[in-house]
């Protein structure tokens, strides 16, 4: 028994304890879960090996020492799990990562509580005077070197990102290096048999040190509670440029982004003046000491037209001022869209069509001053509404449904509509409506253009009113021409053909039989004695009975003869491609 070795571990698993309930409380931070169980698995290893210290039999000695193994067999590999988190390379720890990382832990476990069935782990070595295992069966050596071969890669990336992290990070990255190389410290010291307290394994609490001093670089130096690695896979890839300044004006860090407007040639600009490596650009933050704040300037030089700067005040836990930190980014492109946005934005204002651009359910989101000239609505009475505020009522449901299956499959609709305004006056426009696409090809929003048109619809239906009574009056022409030219071709009182038309039609037959030898034949008559009717019966007498000859002949010949009045009571029918003998028996008919 040992009461004072008892103690110091007591007091070092307290401690550790305390530090993991701090950093549980602190889970938010980056690894901090992980230091969290680091310290529980060394707050067991340091209660247990104090209770070891305070048993009296070799029994309860032996059992003690094996539940040290409880808190010895996961450190190693928390702790490795910790600098990953650290050095901001976490990504790839997944599941299936931790389940081989606590494998050869959970194994070791295993075989030591199990060690009399096999003798894997102690290999028959053990003792139970002696207060530490140096030595052991084969998996002894195994849970060993892969021990020691995890904090020996943990000490050199701590290491690796001690070289590269900027000077303004260093001091942090120097307490988790000292952290992890106290356990280092204490084997050394131990195997070189300089031990201050005899017996006593002092690697508990070395580990307990490591502890502390991971808690005090994690949160004792915490930028905007980023670890420096972290910081560096951030900050240097980042597109703004950061310079952090001291109250001197002195450069603490800067980024690549930023380095590229220092004076050319300059390689080592920390703990240079701030003028000194940006003396091309001192004009653009003149007095930037005194300055603090964000503006948005204007170049006249390469590579930008426009920056957003930007510069804090950086101070430590009791407020006092420790520098700046001045940023500065690109926004030429911003600007630029900003620009096409503003002009896109009055085209739109001061467009004389109206203007509608709805959300995909066809929501109204923004029309523009010519919509609510036209229609009388203000935006904010049909925002969220759709474009059947303005239905009229006139136009075929189904109109409505082929424009909204056309726009839905993300083509172009354009028609004529006729629509109702505000104070219920109807009015007509001629629309185009056309999606918006993203980069999938979904639609977002629906733009429509709507062109009163009404001024339009009245003068056209007037024109088709003027076009109608054309229409009827140039009939009526057509009539009139057909009666004229029938009064020139035909006689007045027998409606037979006039002597001028048959003397015009018989020099055509005659042409055509000289051209195509075909019969012809031509019947002259008159009326008997009617001279005699005339003088007896009077002219009106004579006058019917010209008018019962012209209506014999028109109901007793072929559509292709010719009947004509030649003159007085005489007649005259011409009868293309009729023979002689048929002209004679058709004149017998007449007669």
């Amino acid at each position: 028994m040992n009461l004072s070795y008892a103690t110091w571990l007591t007091v070092s698993g307290m401690v550790a304890l305390l530090v993991a309930w701090l950093s549980w409380q602190r889970r938010a931070a980056p690894g901090a879960p992980a230091l969290c169980v680091l310290m529980l698995t060394l707050a067991v290893w340091s209660l247990t090996y104090a209770v070891y210290w305070l048993s009296f039999t070799p029994e309860t000695r032996a059992f003690w020492l094996n539940m040290t193994y409880f808190g010895v067999a996961p450190a190693p590999v928390v702790f490795f799990i910790l600098v990953q988190f650290f050095i901001g390379r976490s990504g790839w720890l997944k599941g299936y990562v931790y389940f081989l990382l606590a494998l050869i832990p959970a194994l070791t476990l295993l075989f030591l509580w199990t060690d009399p069935l096999h003798g894997l782990f102690f290999g028959g070595y053990r003792s139970v005077d002696e207060s530490m295992i140096y030595r052991g069966g084969p998996w002894f050596y195994v849970f060993l070197i892969y021990s020691y071969g995890l904090l020996a890669v943990g000490v050199v990336l701590l290491f690796r990102a001690h070289m590269r992290s900027p000077h303004f990070y260093s001091r942090q990255t120097r307490v988790m290096l000292a952290g992890a190389l106290l356990p280092w410290l204490a084997n050394v010291l131990l195997l070189s048999g300089w031990n201050p307290l005899p017996g006593l394994d002092l690697t508990p609490i070395a580990f307990t040190g490591t502890g502390l001093l991971f808690a005090y670089g994690f949160f004792g130096y915490r930028m905007m509670d980023l670890v420096p690695v972290g910081r560096d896979m951030l900050v240097e890839n980042l597109d703004d440029a950061i310079v952090v300044v001291g109250t001197d004006g002195r450069i603490v860090d800067i980024n690549p982004r930023a380095m590229e407007f220092a004076e050319p040639g300059l390689e080592l600009p920390f703990g240079k003046l701030f003028n000194e490596v940006f003396s091309r650009w001192v004009d653009i933050i003149p007095n930037y000491i005194a300055l603090e704040g964000r503006a948005e300037l204007k170049l006249d030089r390469a590579p930008f037209s426009f920056i957003d700067l930007k510069i804090l005040s950086l101070k430590d836990r009791q407020g006092h001022p420790v520098g700046k930190l001045v940023t500065w980014r690109d926004i030429s492109a911003r600007r630029q869209v900003e620009e096409q946005l503003r002009i896109f934005f009055h085209a739109m204002e001061q467009n004389p069509v109206a203007i509608v651009i709805t959300d995909p359910e066809g929501r109204i989101e923004y029309v523009n001053p010519q919509f609510v000239e036209l229609t009388g609505y203000s935006l904010e009475e049909v925002r969220g509404k759709t474009p059947r505020v303005l239905k009229s009522g006139e136009i075929p449901s189904g109109m409505y449904d082929n424009l909204w299956q056309t726009i839905k499959a993300s083509q172009v609709w354009e028609g004529e509509i006729l629509n109702r305004k505000k104070n219920g006056e109807l009015y007509w426009v001629n629309e185009l409506i056309a999606p918006v696409l993203d980069g999938n090809g979904a639609a977002t929003h629906f733009v429509a253009m709507q062109q009163d048109i009404t001024g339009r619809k009245h003068t056209e239906a007037e024109l088709r009113v003027l076009n109608t009574n054309l229409q009827v009056k140039l009939t009526e022409i057509e009539t009139l021409h057909d009666q004229l030219r029938e009064e020139a071709i035909r006689d007045g009182l027998t409606r037979l053909f006039n002597r001028r038309y048959m003397e015009e039609t018989l020099e055509r037959e005659v042409s055509r039989v000289e051209r195509d030898p075909q019969p012809i034949s031509v019947v002259m008559m008159d009326v008997d004695l009617f001279k005699s009717i005339n003088d007896t019966f009077g002219h009106q007498a004579g006058d019917a009975v010209l008018q019962t000859l012209g209506t014999m002949l028109l109901e007793n010949t072929r559509i292709s003869d010719i009947a004509c009045r030649f003159g007085g009571d005489e007649m005259v029918v011409v009868m293309p491609g009729a023979s002689m003998d048929v002209a004679i028996a058709r004149a017998e008919e007449w007669r």
